[in-house]
């Protein structure tokens, strides 16, 4: 059964996504992804957008100098109000990886780019090798053959409903409300609470 709140849901991924392509083709910063081979994955092509965050994954051979020079083009376009440069190949928080998080903002705007501001977002671009994406890439791919109108209806519920609890995108993952939503069947935001306590930790709220 479709999420009673459906309509707006789905019109607030809507329009979250087109506002996206704006930023990405206003800014610069799309172009220069596109050619820097980068692939849009996660809410985006899945269309479960809720907040203003955009992930991006290319695979190849790392190199540090290509990697730093893309970031050089990145900040050119004056949107980056942040660009955060980690080789988490030599950081304990995850596997592998070169990594730039970006906060992107219109220049012309006069008010400050913080990040509870609605007109800032936030861009997580990754590169590694494909057989060090490999399983996540499997996982979407099985999350992507799952997903229907009315999983999505929930997806979009439950990711409004906890995106901003502190716990969000540190204990409490996106991938969390992927796994229970297809894997799990799990529906609603107080049977995803009960789950999600019971599977990977306490979570208030």
């Amino acid at each position: 059964m479709l999420h009673p709140d459906v309509n707006r849901l789905f019109a607030l991924d809507a329009a979250l996504r087109a506002e996206a392509d704006r930023v990405l083709t206003e800014s610069g910063i799309g172009p220069i992804l596109q050619e820097a081979c980068y692939q849009s994955v996660g809410s985006y092509p899945m269309r479960t957008m809720v907040w203003r965050d955009l992930d991006f994954e290319r695979y190849e051979e790392p190199d540090w100098p290509r990697h730093w020079e893309i970031g050089a083009r990145l900040a050119e376009t004056r949107w980056c109000v942040r660009l955060q440069c980690i080789d988490v190949y030599r950081e304990a928080w995850q596997d592998f990886g070169y990594y730039w998080g970006l906060r992107v903002a219109d220049p012309s705007r006069t008010d400050r780019a913080e990040p509870g501001n609605p007109t800032v977002w936030k861009l997580d671009l990754w590169t590694g090798r494909r057989s060090e994406f490999e399983p996540s890439l499997a996982r979407r791919r099985t999350w992507e053959s799952l997903l229907t109108d009315e999983s999505r209806s929930h997806l979009l519920a439950i990711k409004e409903a906890v995106h901003t609890q502190p716990e969000y995108r540190k204990s409490l993952l996106s991938v969390h409300i992927y796994e229970a939503v297809l894997e799990r069947g799990i529906r609603g935001t107080d049977e995803f609470r009960l789950w999600w306590q019971s599977a990977h930790g306490d979570m208030k709220g």
